[in-house]
């Protein structure tokens, strides 16, 4: 069967941190072993070029957007393609050549991460690199090599600029509007379209708290508008918390006005934030009984957020069910009217070192995973969910009958996969949920430049201990889900509530300069509650 092939886009700087690390994160997926397949079909997001000298290249079928000054020492061409720089002629007919000032961009100098990549295994492998300082932009980090159309820079707006910030969803929709933007970006999106053999669809990464918002979800509406295919869209939100200002509304605006307009058009979509509140602040981060990491730093949270994307996907990115697509995930989750679902992770996946699954999963009380949405406890019961579960081999299910002992009087002792464990322990955990579950052997595979996030519990292959032990982690099994359940509704109630402390539009001076009537705005608010009451549970 061909490969269902995915184009995937990033829209701004926080989602190019997540989707660094995820591009990070399949590359240290790929198998080079002939005896060692892997079990994942990179043909879905990768697409296979050839350079002018003839070489074969794999990059990933991606288009990313940021603003200038946001990608450090790359250039929008890249250096795969050993693209010549197009300058002017030093003599000619049409100008004085003694009267030309040219004027160059400063030279961005490379971090040591990426310096010690071009060096090479044999040169850079012994240099020690402190990832938490050198890391600026997410550029800094990047482990796979772009194709020449992937980087598209947004000249009109300054990275961090004070002066003229890209802080309104307006903007990015008028950006999108504007003929030379819209015209070059679409006919990249159409490039690769006509590349793919059977294409199902799209993932978009957006920020939702500024400019990206509008723009990204101008090009979901374009996408929908031209193609009619699945699109799965990741509203995020980075985990910083800064001093209450004006900019707290501008974020809470920005955010409502996204969710209404690809809660429109896109199949479906999650929201992200490591952020408990996300909305005016990001609030207190998630915890991980196992993790310690910096809510502050984009290089920290955006690897949890990149782990959950990863083994998500690996339900229409797996080759041993190559039927299963894109489409079918949305089709689980979108029904009556619900568009949004909530993203979970569990990482690691708390196996205990000398227990079975079976044991890990009789003893375990509680959830087994952590909510990545904002404002949104993911409940067990009453809910749609597709949930993929990595890095449990077959081995390490029960003990064989002449080792048993007490395991021999457990229900779960007759199953005899991982698959069905699972099933089984769900069914029985979750009242009233149905469940997709999609699991795969090999663990998300733990190397530089993933962040050193794991305690020292933590053995080389993921394994929990109760006491320190000291080793480099190598590996690591991993839970994360989709969920669509009643705790959406407070999402959107609490989003409401706090879009709604903004009385009149005059008064944000970026929305109303850049046409934001007020009737928009109550329209937004309408379309929330909307929102809300899909996901209410009216029965007692």
């Amino acid at each position: 069967m061909p490969t269902r092939e995915v184009l995937t886009l990033q829209f701004g700087h926080y989602s190019n941190f997540i989707g660094t690390h995820w591009w990070n994160i399949q590359e240290s997926s790929f198998s080079y072993e002939p005896k060692q397949p892997s079990e994942i079909n990179h043909d879905v997001l990768y697409r296979e070029g050839e350079t002018p000298r003839k070489e074969t290249t794999f990059t990933p079928r991606l288009l990313l957007v940021d603003l200038k000054g946001s990608v450090g020492h790359l250039t929008e061409q890249g250096n795969l393609y050993n693209a010549v720089e197009k300058s002017l002629p030093l003599h000619s007919d049409l100008w004085d050549s003694e009267n030309i000032q040219v004027t160059t961009e400063p030279v961005v100098n490379k971090a040591p991460f990426i310096q010690n990549l071009e060096k090479g295994p044999a040169e850079g492998e012994d240099a020690v690199v402190n990832f938490e300082d050198d890391v600026t932009v997410w550029a800094d980090y990047l482990v796979p090599r772009f194709h020449p159309r992937t980087v598209n820079i947004v000249r009109e707006y300054e990275h961090q600029s004070l002066d003229q910030p890209f802080n309104v969803f307006h903007y990015g929709h008028h950006l999108w509007k504007t003929e030379q933007f819209q015209e070059e970006f679409s006919n990249k999106i159409r490039a690769y379209a006509e590349e793919c053999d059977f294409m199902q669809g799209f993932q978009v990464i957006l920020d939702s708290t500024n400019g990206f918002s509008g723009l990204g979800s101008s090009c979901i509406q374009h996408l929908q508008d031209e193609y009619g295919k699945s699109i799965l869209a990741f509203p995020v939100i980075d985990g910083k918390n800064f001093n209450k200002s004006l900019n707290d509304l501008f974020k809470v605006l920005n955010t409502a006005l996204c969710y209404q307009s690809i809660g429109e058009h896109c199949s479906l979509f999650s929201p992200l934030c490591v952020g408990q509140n996300g909305w005016p602040q990001a609030g207190a981060c998630r915890q991980f009984n196992h993790l310690t990491y910096n809510s502050e730093l984009d290089y920290h949270t955006s690897s949890l957020l990149a782990t959950a994307l990863d083994t998500i996907s690996l339900r229409y990115r797996q080759k041993e069910f190559s039927t299963s697509a894109l489409s079918d995930l949305c089709a689980d989750l979108n029904k009556l009217g619900r568009r949004a679902a909530a993203t979970s992770l569990s990482l690691p996946f708390p196996m205990t070192a000398g227990q079975d699954l079976i044991d890990v999963l009789d003893d375990h009380e509680g959830p087994l995973w952590t909510s990545l949405t904002p404002s949104c406890d993911i409940s067990m019961d009453k809910s749609m969910q597709s949930l993929v579960l990595r890095g449990i081999h077959h081995e390490r299910l029960k003990r064989p009958p002449h080792e048993a002992k007490l395991q021999q009087r457990k229900a779960a002792y007759s199953c005899s996969s991982v698959h069905e464990m699972m099933t089984l322990y769900l069914a029985c955990s979750c009242h009233a949920t149905a469940t997709h579950l999609t699991n795969l052997k090999a663990p998300l595979t733990i190397k530089e430049p993933y962040p050193n996030i794991f305690n020292n519990n933590i053995h080389q292959n993921g394994d929990l201990s109760p006491w320190p032990v000291g080793e480099e982690v190598k590996s690591v099994p991993v839970l994360a889900g989709l969920h669509s359940g009643p705790g959406l509704s407070h999402m959107f109630d609490s989003l409401h509530s706090q879009a709604s402390r903004i009385k009149s539009i005059s008064k944000l001076r970026g929305f109303k300069d850049s046409g934001l009537e007020q009737d928009e705005l109550i329209e937004c608010l309408d379309q929330l509650l909307t929102y809300k009451e899909a996901y209410e549970d009216h029965y007692e």
